[in-house]
């Protein structure tokens, strides 16, 4: 009778224990598929923006001189390369690792349809010790029934002991096939990122030498060269204010009269007004005689009416 209470007591902690690692187990492997969902998710944005920044990049490269159009142009490829492969690690995180995960969803639904069955056959084997003991404090003259009741306890018991060992054979495989597919999946992870950095290293190197290629003095020069045009336009302009500037000084100074030509021309006014002077003073004293005569004939007038 111990003996049976005794296995009884250790296939109930056998279920305990496998319920808490069945809940463990779900706990954490829900969490890891959450997460590694929400890392590809991730990956995805980024592939997203690479490819918004290789259109920035191209665009770009469209204003610029050929050498740094060309390497640009490179720049913008190399990065449309890298958010393909992007794209690639995005499915095989969906198909390698969640997709995986997401499974175990079943499994853990199966071994907790076999823990119920461990359970019923754990409760029933309990109804039946109840049983017994009810009978032998009730009836302990009562052999047939006691009879009776011992063996449906040991029908309960074998039971109870066959799901108990089936139940640890199936949690046996179940922690073996959830080792091999926790290792498998995080490897799988990992030869994924391997694979995408391995890659985008190869591209990111020709990313490099496209860039290193644009040559900067060939780009200046031809930065120069469309200058010139300006340049000699302003240089032109330039040098003909300048000579405008030049003649006209010259004519002004041409124009402007000297020292001894101010002399001169003042010599020659003087002249003109002492000959003009004397030619009035000559007038005047002309008058001056005429008046005298007139004087005289009015005065020889008047001599002859008195007479």
């Amino acid at each position: 009778m111990s003996l049976r209470t005794a296995d009884a007591r250790a296939r109930e902690n056998q279920a305990k224990f496998i319920q808490q690692r069945i809940n463990n187990v779900e706990k954490h492997f829900a969490d890891l598929c959450q997460q590694f969902s929400a890392y590809s998710r991730k990956v995805a944005r980024v592939r997203d923006k690479g490819d918004v920044l290789a259109k920035s990049v191209l665009t770009y490269a469209g204003s610029e001189a050929s050498s740094t159009k060309s390497g640009l142009t490179g720049f913008a490829e190399k990065l449309s390369s890298v958010s393909d492969y992007r794209q690639a690690m995005v499915d095989r995180l969906s198909q390698r690792v969640v997709h995986p995960l997401t499974l175990y969803g079943q499994n853990f639904k199966h071994t907790r349809e076999d823990m119920k069955a461990t359970f019923a056959a754990r409760t029933k084997e309990i109804n039946e010790q109840k049983k017994l003991e009810n009978i032998r404090k009730k009836n302990p003259n009562n052999r047939q029934q006691i009879a009776q009741a011992e063996s449906k306890l040991q029908r309960a018991n074998v039971d109870a002991s066959r799901t108990s060992r089936n139940l640890e054979d199936q949690m046996d495989s179940f922690e073996r096939k959830r080792l091999q597919d926790l290792k498998s999946i995080l490897s799988e992870f990992v030869k994924i990122e391997m694979l995408f950095h391995s890659k985008a290293l190869e591209v990111y190197t020709e990313a490099w030498q496209h860039l290193h290629a644009i040559s900067d003095e060939d780009d200046l020069e031809e930065f120069r060269n469309s200058l010139r045009p300006f340049n000699a336009t302003t240089g032109s302009t330039s040098s003909n204010l300048a000579n405008s500037r030049t003649s006209l000084n010259s004519t002004d100074r041409s124009n402007k009269p000297t020292a001894a030509s101010f002399t001169s021309s003042s010599r020659q006014k003087h002249g003109k007004d002492r000959l003009d002077t004397s030619r009035i003073v000559d007038m005047e004293e002309d008058d001056e005689d005429e008046d005298d005569e007139e004087d005289d004939d009015e005065y020889d007038d008047e001599d002859d009416e008195s007479q």
